[in-house]
């Protein structure tokens, strides 16, 4: 336990570029489920890298599961227990199997390209560190991009 503390704030993990906040869709937090639990880093940024894997979460979250190309993204908990990979969360891509995460999806459905493993991608959006689990994250996820 002492160890996962000192990773969380002796490794914070750095943005590689930050964006003006208007190339960011803040109206998306208002469909973030449990907000309070995201710290945020950088309120807009864009992170490049290969999607490695693509999990439907119960919450009407798409978590992708991100290589950077710039390491400096992850803290000490994303190398330890995500892998050295960076969590990418596009919100309300499907519909949350629980009716408490209804509410914050209502009906709204995210226009993002959801991209296949392997690609090469930008993500736009909010750089943030999940309090209850210790690693970064972008999330809420402006814009994904695939790049060739």
């Amino acid at each position: 336990m002492a160890l996962f503390l000192m990773a969380r704030l002796r490794y914070p993990g750095r943005s590689p570029v930050k964006l003006r906040p208007e190339n960011c869709d803040l109206n998306l937090w208002k469909h973030v489920n449990q907000k309070d639990r995201l710290h945020v880093v950088e309120e807009c940024t864009a992170v490049e890298g290969r999607v490695v894997s693509l999990h439907r979460a119960s919450d009407g979250d798409l978590h992708i599961a991100l290589d950077p190309v710039h390491k400096s993204v992850l803290n000490l908990v994303n190398v330890m227990h995500a892998h050295g990979q960076l969590v990418v969360e596009v919100i309300c891509e499907h519909a949350p199997a629980d009716a408490g995460d209804k509410g914050a999806c209502g009906d709204f459905h995210p226009q993002i390209t959801i991209p296949n493993v392997g690609d090469r991608v930008r993500v736009t959006g909010a750089y943030v560190t999940d309090r209850d689990n210790g690693w970064n994250e972008v999330h809420p996820v402006t814009r994904i991009e695939i790049l060739r």
